[in-house]
């Protein structure tokens, strides 16, 4: 894995996130060089309220249900500082109006908004039992899923290893608003080279 992939920030105050070493072309997989790598997540602020999916408080082991519930609340208020931080720089925010259910707090909706001009639609995010440990779901984002990445059972974007490494090493500040922002990234790089096809041109197999 350390020969396919490479820290995207350098100093140790940002994100652990792995990206693919581009080798070959413009683009490789879901990253496009056209964008500054700096500008995919460091525009979200990071998550203060940090809490086990069990309600178990870091470092102390006491359990706080409370923590869970602001951590709900602060997922909201994160998602709007990235968009406001997006149209602030005069860039396009494809995602919006993040909200949850009101009968169900591991449900939020979301609107999605094409770069192509196309008819905004809802999709749904779903928070698995062991959220925040485990990265959220969506439901309805099958319309911009592209290639062989995609969730065979439900269609939906994959981000494949690249998604599961980065949210381990840095679950305890991300949220929906990162995941979305990868996302993002994935849907914007449609035309760049896929990881299959990069590792056929190297001789690598994939793991």
């Amino acid at each position: 894995m350390a020969r396919r992939f490479k820290p995207l920030f350098t100093s140790p105050h940002e994100p652990n996130v792995l990206i693919p070493v581009f080798t070959d072309g413009e683009a490789v997989g879901f990253w496009d060089l056209r964008t500054p790598s700096k500008g995919l997540l460091s525009h979200i602020p990071d998550f203060q309220v940090v809490v086990y999916a069990d309600g178990k408080e870091p470092g102390t082991g006491r359990y706080r249900p409370d923590l869970l519930a602001e951590r709900i609340r602060e997922e909201v208020e994160v998602f709007e500082a990235w968009v406001r931080s997006i149209q602030m720089r005069g860039g396009y925010a494809e995602f919006r109006f993040l909200r949850p259910d009101p009968s169900n707090p591991r449900l939020f909706y979301c609107d999605y908004y094409p770069p192509d001009g196309g008819d905004p639609f809802t999709f749904k995010i779903m928070l698995p039992p062991k959220y925040p440990e485990q990265p959220p779901r969506t439901e309805g984002l099958n319309k911009i899923s592209y290639a062989k990445f995609r969730i065979p059972s439900t269609g939906e974007p994959c981000l494949g290893r690249l998604g599961k490494e980065n949210w381990r090493k840095n679950w305890q500040r991300w949220g929906i608003a990162h995941y979305l922002a990868l996302v993002g990234h994935y849907e914007a790089t449609k035309q760049g080279l896929s990881i299959k096809e990069l590792e056929r041109r190297t001789g690598r197999r994939r793991t």
